[in-house]
């Protein structure tokens, strides 16, 4: 009997001590991390849960794109933002607990103490008021929970009238139609805006719904600096550029908690209404919370990475969380048409995320991936167009690159992604080829004001004659036919594989052999309509919109020809010329690793026989780009971050073929479980200190001398053994 006991004793005592030590994966992601940085990644503090609709953040004065600035007094709680982008949106309905009623920008700005930040939860004390203010998220509401001091004026005011453009005045913005309502026998808020403005352009509606678990002691609505108590609705005339909101006033006892529960919807109060109904069916703070740990949890085990490091986790899963933010999942709050397809939007935009994000989810979260191109079908049914960027239900008709939507479905078609007809989706493809790629603008440099369409020239001519985008539009849009080429061949339609197949070899139009830089002659360089080149300064650095480049050099666009890398180093003088050349670049930081253009140029290292190059940089932009305050850049929608994990895991992809590069991993092991449930597992003898080089390496148990491997040697899982060295060897040279 008392061993019986013991023995039932110890299994308790293992069990507790197991659960005690078992990974929460959620809880390595440091919301942080691309907010206190001074390098601009622009990423959200507030929680979110795994593609979410709502995401409710701090907003605070000179606050960047994120709408937070980590030094400044908080004024509210947006329930809408984006993350990582260089250019934001929305910041709308500012929530602002208080103890009296404040109004405008800065009036009831507090100092903050104890902040709380994680993936699914947000807590701050606003010492001004001596009030807690805590958010938890579902996939469209928030639950808030305000504990107040002892006050016969604690309040909550809602600004309908706050955006992004009050905290970065350059977006811009204006209200078309803007109301709120007051229902004290319902202990309700409600309010509507109508708006333009951020990123992407076009209007939109969001429709907000609170809340309360208190019944008020007094109510209205206020318009610029007038309270008017008992009154309760109010719109403001159609373009006004008046302030406006709502206010509720109560009674409270000493660290009493005060919770709220709130809903968006893109498409009508009662969708918000519904949304509250079915996501938060309870006032209990903690249980929410629990909630969206889990849902993180399970998204983030499907990636295990294994390292004594505590900053390394950090960094890896608060990267994984960012690759998650957006595209957001809005399949029943569609308010365009109606539809039984999936509905993605905030798509921020394709042109940064289908290098790495999207081909990292097409290993670990197919759905998605698949979910997302089923909608880009829906869209060009009921929308006319489906452009580089969708924001807010909105197609953004200045795309950044190409169409480059072709290059998601090119990766997910040749790596298999089940449940899509690739008939059907070929169509959609076709089109793109045949009645997109046009270009953006041509314009006359001696009168700045004029812009004339360039349609078509791409395909009449084989390049874009100088102008806008014009070198970088015509390298992508030779990609686009290459990815669609490569769904023609696959679906047995030959005529089409060999017409695009054709069209992607014109990026040679723009390739000029003599242009010279730094003792190396041939780069990509602008060229008139008639066939003369520019001779452009190849280190010159293209801003947005205002050079034939967009956001890069010559010297960083001349090794974006994702599809004819042999080719390249046959122009660029062979492969010891090319390997020279490309060291320069990254000795010299002419290859600005800070954006996406760059992402592939140090994989072609392993195309010259040098993966030690491949590893060696790959390592240093690690070390020097990313640390636990975040990236270099823009991280972009998780561009930036699912770089990262490629690169730390030690493999990395060609978006839209069915290569990856290999390189030495950062961890002794990671686990990935692939979409299919199959295990994918990496493993890396002598991982870690200057262990930079791959010694030798087997897949599957084979031995493997290339650092080049397809898709099909993992789709069914795999195992990947490296062995590490800090001296480059010979391997992978051949």
């Amino acid at each position: 009997m008392k061993l019986t006991i013991l023995l039932f004793v110890l299994s308790i005592y293992c069990s507790a001590f197991a659960q005690k030590n078992q990974q929460n994966l959620a809880d390595f992601i440091d919301t942080k991390i691309g907010v206190i940085d001074t390098r601009g990644s622009n990423c959200v503090i507030g929680p979110q849960l795994p593609y979410g609709s709502i995401n409710p953040s701090p907003q605070t004065k000179d606050g960047d794109h994120d709408g937070y600035h980590p030094q400044r007094p908080i004024r509210g709680f947006a329930q809408l933002n984006v993350s990582g982008t260089g250019w934001g949106k929305y910041g709308h309905f500012l929530v602002s607990p208080q103890v009296g009623v404040a109004f405008g920008q800065e009036e009831h700005e507090s100092e903050k103490s104890d902040e709380v930040t994680k993936a699914y939860y947000y807590a701050v004390n606003l010492t001004r008021y001596g009030i807690r203010a805590e958010m938890a998220p579902t996939h469209s509401c928030a639950l808030y929970q305000f504990t107040y001091p002892k006050s016969d004026s604690a309040s909550v005011v809602l600004d309908a009238t706050q955006s992004l453009a009050d905290i970065v005045p350059k977006l811009g913005g204006k209200f078309h139609q803007c109301k709120v309502e007051v229902n004290p026998k319902k202990k309700q808020i409600r309010a509507m805006i109508d708006f333009t403005g951020g990123w992407a352009g076009g209007p939109y509606k969001i429709y907000f719904v609170a809340e309360l678990n208190k019944a008020f002691t007094e109510s209205g609505v206020w318009l610029d600096k007038e309270l008017k108590k008992a009154i309760y609705s109010l719109e403001l005339p159609k373009d006004s550029k008046q302030r406006m909101g709502a206010f509720i006033r109560f009674k409270t006892n000493n660290k009493e908690k005060v919770s709220m529960k709130v809903a968006i919807s893109f498409k009508s109060f009662e969708n918000a209404e519904l949304f509250l109904k079915n996501e938060i069916k309870t006032w209990d703070l903690p249980s929410v919370k629990s909630a969206g740990m889990e849902a993180w949890n399970k998204k983030l085990s499907s990636i295990k990475i294994e390292t004594s490091s505590e900053d390394q986790k950090k960094i890896f899963y608060t990267a994984m969380y960012h690759v998650m933010f957006q595209p957001r999942e809005r399949t029943d709050d569609n308010p365009k048409w109606t539809s039984d397809k999936p509905y993605w939007d905030d798509n921020f935009a394709v042109w940064d995320t289908w290098r790495t994000s999207f081909p990292l989810l097409v290993l670990i979260d197919p759905d998605m991936v698949r979910g997302n191109i089923l909608c880009f079908m829906d869209r060009l049914k009921n929308n006319g167009k489906v452009r580089d960027a969708f924001v807010a239900g909105n197609d953004m008709d200045s795309e950044q690159g190409g169409n480059d939507v072709d290059n998601v479905i090119a990766d997910a078609y040749v790596k298999g992604v089940q449940g899509i007809d690739w008939n059907e989706v070929y169509l959609f493809m076709k089109n793109n080829a045949d009645n997109e790629r046009k270009g953006l603008f041509t314009y006359n440099n001696k009168v700045d004001s004029v812009y004339k369409s360039n349609n078509s020239k791409y395909k009449t001519l084989g390049w874009i004659p100088e102008c806008l985008n014009s070198n970088s539009n015509t390298l992508e849009y030779a990609y686009n036919d290459y990815c669609v080429a490569q769904v023609a061949k696959g679906i047995g339609n030959n005529n089409d594989y060999e017409k695009y197949l054709k069209r992607s070899n014109d990026w040679t139009n723009l390739w000029n052999p003599d242009l010279e830089s730094d003792g190396f002659k041939g780069f990509i360089d602008a060229k008139k309509a008639f066939g003369a080149f520019l001779y452009q300064d190849a280190k010159h650095w293209g801003k947005s919109w205002i050079n034939p480049f967009y956001e890069g050099s010559s010297w960083t666009y001349s090794y974006f020809v994702p599809h004819d890398i042999n080719q390249l180093i046959t122009l660029m003088g062979g492969k010891e010329t090319y390997a020279q050349r490309l060291e320069h670049a990254m000795d010299k930081k002419l290859i600005d690793y800070g954006n996406e253009p760059a992402f592939l140029a140090l994989r072609t290292f392993n195309h010259v026989g040098r993966p030690d190059l491949t590893s060696k940089w790959v390592y240093w932009i690690m070390e020097h780009n990313f640390d636990l305050t975040g990236c270099t850049g823009n991280d972009d929608t998780g561009a930036m971050s699912s770089w990262y994990m490629f690169s730390a895991m030690g493999f990395f992809p060609n978006a839209g073929q069915d290569i990856y590069y290999l390189n030495a991993p950062l961890y002794p092991k990671t686990e990935m479980t692939l979409g299919n449930g199959q295990k994918l597992t990496i493993i890396a003898k002598n991982a870690g200190g200057k262990n930079i080089y791959i010694k030798s390496c087997k897949i599957n148990g084979e031995k493997w001398n290339s650092s080049i491997f397809r898709h099909a040697d993992i789709a069914n899982g795999g195992i990947i053994e490296m062995e590490l060295s800090e001296v480059a060897g010979d391997w992978g040279k051949n």
